[in-house]
């Protein structure tokens, strides 16, 4: 069965239908991840954790959509994951394409090209390119970001599971706050005008550092340098502090 569906109940396979709808939306999303990664149908512990609960997962592996470590699928292309890890079941069969299927085909496909660069020429018109390049968003469509701009849950997903991949903690929704208000007052300070902010915000939360803090406990978020324009407001907010008087 793939990991994609129609949405449609009244044709969906029962097993979808006995995950639930918070369910299926975990399904989905942890089977675009392992499209995404080549994974062949593994999901990482902490992809589920970072995009599902316990209790949607539970339902993922007793609907038979989900494996754990050790199941007893009969299924020839089901594999065993490692402990914490889970397999979406004949996630290979036959819908997806494997890894090693996949970068071979790339491998082909970037020799084909360096074919045709040596001899001077371009691919054939009935040869392009299989993924086209992202639409650019139009000039006049960029403008300044709004006062009270906020990421969408998409942004903040893609940003917290670069983190997980990189092996960093995931922020909290408190430090997120914090690093959105400081996004956007930097961008407001460098008179940035863009036509979408998500993919910006997404760099800024994805090079966040944690530390621990030397008196108080808990962690210190690690922002990028103050503008000309910060480091002057902080100033007078620390003589303000100070009662008029620099320290």
């Amino acid at each position: 069965m793939p990991w994609f569906v129609v949405d449609d109940s009244a044709h969906m396979h029962p097993k979808l239908l006995a995950a639930t709808n918070a369910g299926l939306g975990l399904w989905l999303r942890c089977g675009s991840y392992a499209a995404q990664h080549l994974t062949d149908g593994i999901v990482p512990a902490h992809v589920a954790r970072l995009y599902g609960t316990p209790g949607q997962i539970r339902k993922l592996i007793a609907a038979g959509l989900w494996h754990e470590h050790g199941h007893t699928c009969p299924h020839p292309k089901c594999a065993q994951p490692a402990p914490g890890d889970f397999y979406m079941h004949d996630y290979l069969d036959p819908y997806n394409p494997s890894r090693r299927e996949v970068e071979e085909r790339r491998r082909r496909e970037a020799e084909k090209k360096a074919r045709y660069r040596g001899r001077g020429e371009q691919l054939p018109l009935d040869e392009p390119d299989r993924t086209p390049p992202p639409p650019r968003p139009r000039r006049d469509e960029a403008g300044p970001i709004p006062a009270g701009w906020q990421p969408t849950d998409a942004d903040v997903e893609a940003a917290q599971l670069a983190r997980a991949d990189a092996g960093l903690p995931q922020l909290t929704p408190q430090q997120l706050d914090t690093v959105t208000r400081r996004f956007v007052r930097r961008m407001t300070d460098d008179q940035v005008r863009a036509a979408a902010w998500g993919g910006r915000w997404q760099g800024w939360v994805e090079r966040e550092r944690t530390e621990p803090a030397p008196a108080s406990g808990g962690t210190v978020l690690q922002h990028p340098a103050m503008t000309k324009s910060q480091q002057q407001r902080a100033g007078l907010d620390r003589l303000r502090q100070n009662g008029g008087h620099s320290a």
